[in-house]
């Protein structure tokens, strides 16, 4: 992403599904409520120490997280956050390619991330898939006699 934007986003650690969604700034007013809004209560949210996530209500979550000035991986808990980073870095050079700030731009690109993430190597023919099932294309033909009218 460029200077001034920013995503919030998750990985969901058994489906690796990935959800993505740009936001005005990274404070805490602003990822607390979208936490709320996008994670289960009582998941476990893996993190480094950014001064945001210390807001995460740990009433609803389970907040684990892994000091990178000491660590990427915690050697205690195991927590690493080497799997966000990597989706981030997809989602940056992404954005960069793009060489826009247009914030519209900003969700499209984030999306298409998560849809190739989610459908790797055949996220193209899982596309046509999907727009075949919102738009079915309906053949009226006989297998034995072909007719076509000019």
């Amino acid at each position: 992403m460029l200077s001034g934007q920013w995503a919030f986003g998750g990985i969901d650690g058994e489906t690796k599904d990935v959800f993505m969604i740009p936001v005005q700034d990274r404070s805490a007013a602003t990822l607390v409520p979208l936490i709320q809004r996008y994670i289960f209560p009582g998941t476990a949210i893996l993190s480094d120490e950014w001064a945001s996530c210390n807001s995460i209500p740990t009433a609803s979550f389970q907040h684990l997280t892994v000091n990178h000035s000491l660590n990427f991986v915690d050697p205690t808990t195991g927590v690493h956050t080497q799997t966000v980073e990597s989706t981030w870095g997809s989602a940056k050079k992404r954005q960069r390619n793009c060489m826009t700030t247009n914030p519209i731009l900003l969700d499209t690109n984030l999306s298409e991330v998560c849809w190739q993430k989610k459908f790797g190597e055949a996220s193209f023919s899982n596309l046509i898939m999907e727009i075949r099932k919102q738009y079915p294309v309906v053949q009226l033909y006989h297998t034995s006699a072909l007719v076509f009218l000019l």
